[in-house]
């Protein structure tokens, strides 16, 4: 397994995906952000990028800022985000109702592997692995897997990138319908209400 400097993560892991043909494990320091791990990733996708998947644990401030800012300049056009907790409200504020057009967000307790995916034209490339919000204080290595693959719009559930952006949307298709559900479980037991308050006392 390959060690990858942090200072120079983002020369060091696309020379490392190619040595493996496609595909790398590698090990660094526990001060390597998932804003660093994106930065390195962007310029293996291919063909011009703009679509992320990015499965976390949880989201902060500084993460959601950095996010605004690249779809802000156009290096994001579509972000699929998924969550443990439900954190709705703080993406929503960060990213505001012009931005939130561009978003589809979920969170699923029983989350398994963080990940993200960079969805290039013509290529797309995947990094799993602990996705740190901050650089860790304490001395500590974090491994990490990294894979180049074919289109993942195209790729249907082959290969690693595929089968991270078929499980994603799987995840996100049923969060939303228990969202869908849960609305209107809510708007039926108002209008029952509704109903049941207009009915004339004797």
């Amino acid at each position: 397994m390959a060690y990858l400097e942090p200072c120079c993560i983002e020369q060091q892991l696309p020379r490392a995906v190619k040595a493996g043909k496609g595909s790398a494990l590698f090990q660094t320091n526990g001060d390597v952000t998932i804003e660093k791990l994106m930065q390195a990733a962007c310029c293996m996708a291919s063909g011009g990028f703009g679509e992320y998947w990015i499965c976390i644990r949880e989201v902060d401030v500084v993460l959601m800022r950095f996010l605004r800012r690249w779809m802000q300049r156009g290096w994001i056009r579509e972000l699929r985000l998924l969550t443990v907790g439900d954190q709705r409200d703080l993406v929503a504020s960060e990213l505001g109702d012009e931005l939130m057009a561009h978003v589809e967000y979920g969170w699923r307790e029983d989350l398994g592997t963080e990940a993200f995916c960079v969805v290039g034209d013509r290529e797309s490339m995947v990094v799993q692995g602990e996705m740190l919000l901050a650089a860790r204080t304490e001395a500590r290595m974090t491994a990490y897997s990294a894979a180049v693959g074919p289109n993942a719009r195209t790729l249907g559930s082959e290969g690693a990138v595929g089968s991270m952006v078929e499980n994603l949307r799987a995840v996100l298709r049923l969060q939303k319908r228990k969202v869908r559900r849960k609305k209107e479980e809510t708007e039926a037991k108002a209008d029952a209400e509704a109903a049941e308050a207009e009915v004339p006392t004797e």
